[in-house]
């Protein structure tokens, strides 16, 4: 094996092993760990193995260059995840929204409240 497999597999151990303590300490859900560890996996076997995936993905998909092959693969997943993590964001944008909303009612509420209290007590000071 050259320099850079055992770079990589070092690098994806490591970073494997930090999810995983993420994933322990809550500071991770299940799904977000998965796919980082599938991930580093996947890496792992392309620094591993180059040529036989790198050939393998280019005949399943019939391109005729294997760098090709691998580009696009990897596009497609950068474009899959950017999809997912706009539509995760769009999410958290509206429940955000939704809880400014009710804490403004909620706040307009107890405003009335005490202004409604505050006149009750000036009416009764002047009686």
């Amino acid at each position: 094996m050259k320099f850079y497999q055992w770079l990589v597999l070092l690098l994806a151990i490591t970073f494997m092993i930090n999810v995983i303590r993420q994933y322990r300490s809550r500071k991770r859900l299940i799904g977000s760990t998965i796919i980082w560890v599938v991930f580093w996996v996947v890496i792992s076997a392309l620094a591993i193995m180059p040529d036989f995936i790198s050939i393998n993905i280019a005949e399943l998909l019939g391109f005729h260059s294997n760098i090709n092959a691998v580009i696009f693969v990897a596009l497609g997943f950068l474009y899959v995840f950017m999809f997912y993590t706009t539509a995760v964001v769009e999410r958290l944008e509206r429940q955000v929204t939704e809880i400014v909303r009710k804490l403004a009612i909620e706040n307009q509420h107890l405003r009335d409240k005490l202004s409604a209290h505050e006149l009750e007590n000036e009416d009764s000071l002047h009686r």
